[in-house]
C-alpha cells in the first residue's frame, strides 16, 4: 500500500470551479487533470489537450433519493469526440460533473484500458460512487512496463482527485487482496447469526431454485428445477449429480435442458450451492440468491 504523505503542488493549474472549467498538472507528470460542470463542457471540448486520446469519468446524481452518485467511466482515442457525443445523449440526463485525464502516458489503448479498469474497481468499493457503465471495461493484455506507467499515473492523480472531485476514488492506494484471501459475503437476507432460517430463490438460464439459508448452511428444496449440463473440469459437481440421479433425488425435467429437484439436498455454503444449481457457470452467490417470502 502506498503510504500517504504529503506532496507540495508543483505544477500548471489554469482557471477555477467557479470560472467553469479547472486543469491541473503536476510538474514532470506528463499527465494532466481537468474538471467542469456539465453546462461548461464546451469550454473543455475547446482546449487543445482534448483532441488526442485519454480517460473521462461522469459524475451525477444517485438513481434514487439517498444513493450514491453515478458515474460513467470510459476511454477514448478521440477523446474531444467521445464527450461530445455524451454531452448530447438523453440517457446521460444526470450527469453533472465531467472529468477529463490527458497526458502522453495515456496514449495507448492498453495503458487506457489498464486505467479505465482500475477507476471502475476503485469507484465500485471505495469511492462515494457507483459505476453505472452500461458494459463492461474490455479486456486487455499488459506487460510489466505497462503496469508500472499505470501505477505511476495512479499516485500522481490521486492528490489531483482530491484537489477537484475528492471522495471519488481512495486518497491513497488501497490494499488489494487476492481472491482467495477475500471474505465470501452472504446473500441479503441471511441471518448471520445462525438463528433463522430464511428462503431464497436463484433463476440462471431457465434454472428456478427454491433453497432455506441458515448462515452458510443451504438446503435447495423440493421443486425446484436446476440445470442438466455441467462443466466437465468439476468432478465434485459431476459426481454430486451422478450420485443424486442415481438415488432419485434428481430426475430429468419435461425440458431436457433441466432437472427437477425430488428431496432436499444439503449444502455447506450458498456458493456450492448456486455453482450446483448453475451446472458448475462461475456465479456470485451474494447476487444470484435473492430472499423471498414463501407462503
Amino acid at each position: 500500500m502506498t503510504r500517504l504523505r504529503s506532496r507540495p503542488f508543483r505544477g500548471l493549474m489554469s482557471g477555477t470551479r467557479e470560472d467553469g472549467l479547472l486543469s491541473l498538472e503536476f510538474v514532470g507528470s506528463d499527465v494532466g487533470l481537468h474538471c467542469c460542470p456539465i453546462w461548461s463542457i464546451d469550454d473543455l471540448l475547446a482546449l487543445p489537450n482534448i483532441l488526442g486520446p485519454g480517460i473521462y469519468i461522469l459524475v451525477g446524481a444517485p438513481a434514487d433519493a439517498g444513493g450514491k452518485l453515478r458515474a460513467i467511466v470510459g476511454e477514448g482515442g478521440m477523446l474531444q469526440e467521445r464527450l461530445a457525443a455524451h454531452a448530447n445523449d438523453d440517457k446521460l440526463d444526470f450527469v453533472w460533473e465531467v472529468v477529463a485525464i490527458t497526458g502522453p502516458r495515456v496514449m495507448t489503448e492498453t495503458q487506457r484500458l489498464m486505467l479505465q479498469r482500475r477507476f471502475v474497481d476503485e469507484i465500485n468499493h471505495f469511492g462515494r460512487a457507483r459505476v453505472a457503465n452500461p458494459h463492461d471495461a474490455d479486456r486487455f493484455t499488459r506487460t510489466e512496463y505497462e503496469s508500472a506507467i499505470a501505477d505511476r499515473v495512479m499516485e500522481d492523480l490521486r492528490p489531483l482527485f482530491a484537489m477537484t472531485v475528492p471522495g471519488i476514488i481512495a486518497d491513497i492506494e488501497p490494499v488489494l487482496l487476492p481472491i482467495g484471501a477475500r471474505i465470501a459475503f452472504l446473500p441479503r437476507g441471511v441471518d448471520l447469526d445462525r438463528e433463522l432460517w430464511t428462503d431464497h430463490e436463484m433463476r440462471f438460464k431457465g434454472a428456478h431454485a427454491l433453497a432455506r439459508m441458515r448462515g452458510r448452511e443451504t438446503v435447495i428444496v423440493p421443486g425446484s428445477k436446476i440445470l442438466g449440463c455441467t462443466k466437465p473440469k468439476l468432478r465434485w459437481l459431476r459426481d454430486k449429480r451422478d450420485l443424486l440421479l442415481r438415488s432419485g433425488v434428481l430426475r430429468p425435467a419435461s425440458d431436457s435442458a433441466l432437472l427437477d429437484v425430488v428431496s432436499f439436498i444439503k449444502f455447506e455454503s450458498a456458493h456450492e450451492a448456486a455453482t450446483f444449481v448453475a451446472g458448475g457457470a462461475s456465479v456470485s452467490a451474494r447476487l444470484v440468491w435473492i430472499p423471498i417470502c414463501l407462503p
